[in-house]
């Protein structure tokens, strides 16, 4: 039934209130389709008498009704065109059950619920509009012809629904604020969610989610990815010997130096406590290469003054490059990961690629001496 009533489409987290919509909206339509169908049949039957002409304009607004559902399951963005619809066909039968069906004295009612519908489908705009529409109507078949209700009546009508099109644009505009904060607040949420909240950069758990987009991409098209994992060296001693604000603007200034060297089309994110990855859309290893010995070195100029000291740290970094027989990003973390521990237990402070490159090629590893700082040489 859900199915049915979201014209089969999926709604994501952030279309919670356009999939309420189309819920709202068919379920509008199945039953305009079944009760003036129906309303028709107990006219042609006698029962309940509309007269010919309405009882056939039920007819209509019922196939109508019908032809709108179908429409709707065509695509997403045909909701406004079909609420739209449904509305003037609305305007339009209750128009003809007020001229033509003298004999029901509440038959205003319906510009009531027409205005209600108006204000939930489409908004505040809408509801206004069809306030007016609906007033017009009233008061100028009120003019032309005699709708057999009293003046008393049409004045309590009339003023009834300039009334509810109040309250409704009231109660419409405050939800529209609430949906507005929510959406902030979610937006607010998932940076949250997906931002490392001290180098401000993607924590893991986004760096997941892109880093498979950008594979499946990979895949498809046959175009080189590269990924680079970095791990400051010995970080937790500057931690113990220096203290935790020392080492959080060494991880900051860090992470700065990685940016600087990076494309738009490339992702950094920290995947650890003092490990970084970097995703390289489109760079094969030589290319990683390059710019992983780039940031290596401008990483060795990175100081932070701690009472008289300078303090500065070096970084190991290990690339792996996508393959052909890969079937997740995994296997090239696992790779790079594989390709990291080796700089490491070469010395540190060096790059080292994927051992097992699918050519058989191994890049050059670059020793370095590491030196915590000047007050430890």
């Amino acid at each position: 039934m859900n199915n049915f009533l979201y014209s089969g489409f999926e709604f994501k987290e952030d279309e919670d209130l356009l999939g309420f919509k189309f819920k709202m909206i068919n379920s509008i339509l199945v039953i305009v389709a079944l009760f003036s169908t129906l309303v028709g049949i107990l006219s042609d039957l006698g029962i309940s008498d509309i007269g010919p002409i309405h009882s056939k304009v039920n007819y209509v607004y019922g196939i109508f009704s019908v032809m709108l559902i179908f429409l709707l399951r065509s695509s997403k963005t045909y909701y406004k065109k079909v609420a739209n619809a449904l509305l003037i066909a609305s305007l339009i039968t209750f128009t003809s059950a007020l001229i033509l069906v003298p004999q029901d004295e509440f038959r205003i009612i319906w510009f009531y619920l027409l205005i209600f519908v108006a204000y939930i489908l489409n908004g505040s705009a809408s509801g206004l509009l069809f306030t007016i529409a609906s007033l017009g109507v009233i008061l100028s078949v009120h003019l032309l012809s005699d709708l057999q209700l009293s003046q008393l009546a049409i004045n309590t009508s009339v003023l009834g629904l300039i009334i509810g099109s109040f309250l409704s644009r009231f109660y419409t505009n405050k939800i529209s604020d609430y949906e507005n904060s929510l959406q902030q607040k979610n937006a607010a949420l998932h940076v949250l969610a997906s931002t490392d909240d001290l180098t401000g950069i993607m924590n893991r758990r986004l760096f997941g989610e892109v880093s498979k987009r950008y594979f499946e991409t990979a895949q498809r098209d046959n175009l080189p990815l590269s990924l680079l994992l970095f791990d400051l060296d010995h970080f937790k001693k500057v931690n113990d010997t220096y203290g935790h604000q020392t080492g959080d603007l060494l991880l900051i200034r860090f992470a700065e130096a990685i940016k600087s060297y990076l494309r738009k089309s490339d992702i950094v994110a920290r995947v650890g406590g003092e490990e970084f990855a970097v995703l390289l859309f489109e760079t094969d290893m030589e290319g990683a290469f390059i710019l992983a010995e780039k940031i290596r070195t401008l990483v060795e100029s990175i100081t932070i003054d701690h009472e008289g000291e300078k303090v500065f740290v070096t970084t190991s970094i290990g690339i792996a490059q996508h393959r052909e027989g890969d079937k997740a990003f995994n296997a090239i973390y696992a790779r790079a990961d594989k390709a990291l521990y080796l700089a490491k237990g070469r010395g540190r402070n060096r790059t080292c690629c994927d051992p097992l490159a699918g050519d058989g090629t191994q890049m050059p590893v670059h020793r370095f001496n590491v030196t915590l700082s000047e007050s430890q040489e």
